[in-house]
């Protein structure tokens, strides 16, 4: 190991600093041992604390090769959300803290006044088993809830996704229809309209009133409200950068927000 260690640091570019051998031990060596072992100097000059890092760094849309996501400009996407390949965002649709839709296999849309909530996660896969269109394709005016799994389904208009729900590869959610929370709709199962679904897999437990159908679209405006609320904290002027500079004035020396500081100092024009 110790030969092993000496020839790589003999290959490594001239950037790097130093490359520690660990001397052998009974104990056993730990990966963060040798990730710590080579150091440039460009990171000596300038020490990075992560825990002191302010700025979300993640990007929300990404596009992947000639897949492109789009969306309608009053559309909501947190700013933990991700929106990968082709995934088409239609009006006033809002995509909660932490949720992922992945469009890198096949298309996905999500259609107007649609809400999907905190950590659910849209797939589309290239193709069916059950020889169903393998899209995902959500309606209008339809509520997804937190933590829920759609892979290669149908959702339409005015329906409800409870919490925790598995919507498998093409399944089918129809018009003012309901999926309990923590249902498992299996591939190629289909939900009729009017009707309450629950269990794991689902089944058929009753149909709905009138008044529960009203409600449908009652919901998907009212998460829209609430979208505009959140939507207020980020645009159009956040305020990251005001805790920033803040902070830097009562952070201690060399810290990375205090040092990012020199930045807006004449000194770094000077040197350029």
């Amino acid at each position: 190991m110790r030969r092993a260690a000496a020839l790589l640091g003999q290959r490594l570019a001239p950037g790097v600093a130093a490359l520690e051998i660990c001397q052998p031990s009974s104990t056993v060596a730990t990966p963060g041992l040798w990730a710590r072992a080579v150091t440039s100097t460009a990171a000596a000059r300038a020490p990075v604390h992560p825990e002191e890092e302010l700025y979300n760094r993640q990007r929300q849309f990404i596009i992947l090769g000639n897949r492109v996501p789009t969306a309608a400009p009053d559309t909501w996407v947190a700013p933990n959300a991700v929106v990968v390949g082709d995934v088409d965002l239609y009006e006033r649709t809002s995509i909660w803290y932490g949720c992922v839709l992945r469009g890198d296999l096949n298309r996905v849309k999500v259609g107007a006044f649609t809400n999907v909530q905190d950590r659910t996660v849209i797939t589309a896969a290239r193709s069916s088993p059950t020889g169903l269109p393998a899209a995902t394709i959500i309606g209008r005016n339809v509520t997804i809830g937190q933590g829920c799994l759609l892979r290669s389904t149908t959702v339409e208009d005015e329906a409800v996704v409870g919490d925790k729900c598995v919507l498998l590869e093409g399944s089918l959610v129809e018009k003012n229809a309901v999926l309990a929370p923590g249902s498992v709709l299996p591939p190629g199962r289909r939900i009729p309209s009017g009707e309450l679904w629950s269990g794991s897999p689902a089944k058929f437990v009753r149909k709905l009133t009138k008044d529960e159908k009203a409600e449908i679209p009652t919901l998907a405006n009212t998460m829209f409200r609430l979208a505009d609320a959140h939507s207020d904290e980020f645009l159009p002027y956040p305020s990251a950068y005001d805790e920033a500079e803040k902070l830097r004035a009562i952070l201690k020396p060399g810290a990375a927000l205090a040092e990012g500081s020199k930045l807006d100092s004449g000194s770094t024009a000077a040197e350029l």
